[in-house]
């Protein structure tokens, strides 16, 4: 059957990317001995990279919403260069440590947020508190009162529930990030969707810069 223009290139090249996905694991413990806190770390940063932004780079599909099967994902993961220690029982340890990022239910596991691959929707709509934040750098400052928040390469933007955590994520990116305050209940009174993906963390599609204070 014909394929879209490049789908047959991907797939030749598939089996190589995913070859170098692994690789960029590996060398991290490469020469000595692994302890249990960096494995553990290791194999957290590897979901990351699979359920946020490369899932096909291990040949696993997620639903609509993210989720994927933990026995799927740890045999898939297992069939890695590097990676055949890894079981269910691993994944859930490091999903359970990690529960701001990720997210079990039942038989299923998935990221709370950070997706750069299509996601339908990252949870239940919920209604924002009054004031929500955002950290970035000042460079960025023109374009949000132009354009207001965009996701820039992901799929949702990120709001912090503390001016503090918002800084500390912004800082990330740039040492002399600044804050912006959302007018969050405004913004979701007006018909933006949010979407609360932890305790500190809200995801929305965009914000308008009617709703943004920019300093």
């Amino acid at each position: 059957m014909p394929t879209p223009d490049g789908e047959s290139d991907r797939r030749k090249h598939l089996p190589q990317q995913r070859t170098r996905t692994a690789q960029l694991l590996m060398h991290e413990t490469r020469g000595r001995p692994a302890r249990t806190d960096q494995s553990t770390d290791r194999l957290g940063r590897f979901l990351a990279l699979v359920l946020r932004h490369k899932p096909d780079s291990v040949g696993i599909t997620l639903d609509p919403a993210g989720f994927l099967e933990v026995a799927v994902l740890a045999q898939a993961i297992a069939a890695q260069p590097g990676w055949a220690s890894v079981t269910a029982d691993a994944i859930r340890a490091v999903t359970q440590k990690d529960a701001k990022r990720y997210e079990l239910s039942g038989d299923r596991v998935r990221a709370r947020y950070g997706h750069s691959i299509p996601i339908a929707t990252p949870g239940k709509e919920v209604v924002p508190p009054e004031w929500l934040y955002h950290g970035t750098e000042p460079a960025a400052l023109d374009a949000l009162r132009q354009q207001g928040l965009q996701p820039q390469g992901r799929q949702f933007v990120h709001l912090s529930v503390t001016r503090q955590d918002a800084l500390t994520i912004g800082q990330r990116h740039s040492p002399d990030a600044v804050v912006v305050t959302v007018q969050a209940r405004g913004a979701h009174d007006n018909g933006i969707l949010f979407y609360q993906a932890s305790p500190t963390v809200y995801l929305v599609r965009e914000v308008p810069p009617t709703f943004l204070r920019v300093s």
